[in-house]
């Protein structure tokens, strides 16, 4: 049985100046800890809030009562560790697993992930604080893609472009899609994220995307990122490699539209 997941997006970082603390919930099926797509989208809306350095996150694994409480124990904390892994970037306090809560229910098989503004924060005795890991980003051409990636490394696909307001590769991005093929191929254990980003959104609605004029709808951004995804399926990627998904406006990078207009790699694991 599948579980309603919640997302709550963040439209700024103006909202923790109104709002104490924002929850998310990522529910699991049973003895099970590992990530899931679902879980990734979720985790994908918090990486995307700009000022990371303003908010602290708190992580919170929990099981039913079915099991030992030892065996419990320990499952909530495999809950709670990827999930901290995946949000690096961030000041962790004190991610733990908190073990069975009194109840079979399946609701009970979960990681809170608490998220508030640094000024709101409440010391408590005992607490650990994980300071953040910065992201390397990568700005480089595609015909220069780094020869020994790691997970964690974010590119630029700067070489690749896409005509105004639509979802399609333009003819002059041939040279770099090729580099980016071949770069895939020569790296076949290597699994990534495609990011597309637009220009000129609304700063006050950076969640909100632009208008794809092919196709009516407004996911501009996840459009162009699905194109590429299909682009690089069709020259023989296995598309279990791959997942996209738009960012809209919430990660300019205050170098004009040109810069903002672009799509992103991120390597996410190497098997």
């Amino acid at each position: 049985m599948r579980h309603i997941f919640y997302l709550i997006l963040f439209i700024s970082t103006a909202v923790f100046a109104q709002h104490e603390e924002q929850k998310y919930t990522l529910f699991y099926e049973n003895d099970q800890f590992e990530l899931t797509a679902d879980h990734h989208l979720i985790l994908d809306t918090i990486k995307s809030i700009v000022e990371k350095d303003s908010v602290d996150v708190h992580i919170k694994g929990y099981t039913n009562s079915i099991g030992s409480s030892k065996y419990n124990l320990e499952l909530s904390n495999k809950r709670a560790d990827p999930v901290k892994e995946e949000l690096r970037a961030f000041t962790i306090i004190s991610s733990t697993g908190y073990g069975e809560l009194n109840s079979p229910a399946s609701a009970n098989r979960r990681v809170d992930i608490l998220v508030h503004n640094k000024r709101f924060h409440v010391a408590e005795v005992g607490e650990i604080v994980i300071e953040p890991v910065k992201e390397p980003v990568i700005e480089i051409e595609a015909a220069d893609l780094i020869e020994n990636p790691k997970v964690g490394d974010k590119i630029t696909l700067q070489g690749i472009m896409f005509y105004m307001d639509r979802d399609v590769i333009m003819d002059e991005s041939k040279e770099a899609l090729e580099d980016l093929v071949r770069f895939l191929k020569r790296n076949p254990k290597l699994k990534f994220k495609l990011i597309g980003h637009i220009c000129c959104g609304d700063p006050m609605k950076p969640y909100m995307d632009l208008k794809n004029v092919r196709t009516g709808k407004s996911n501009l951004s996840e459009a162009r990122a699905q194109a590429l995804h299909n682009y690089l399926v069709k020259q023989g990627i296995d598309k279990r490699r791959i997942r996209y998904f738009g960012m809209a406006f919430r990660q300019p990078t205050g170098e004009g539209d040109q810069f903002d207009r672009r799509v992103e790699i991120e390597i996410t694991s190497i098997d």
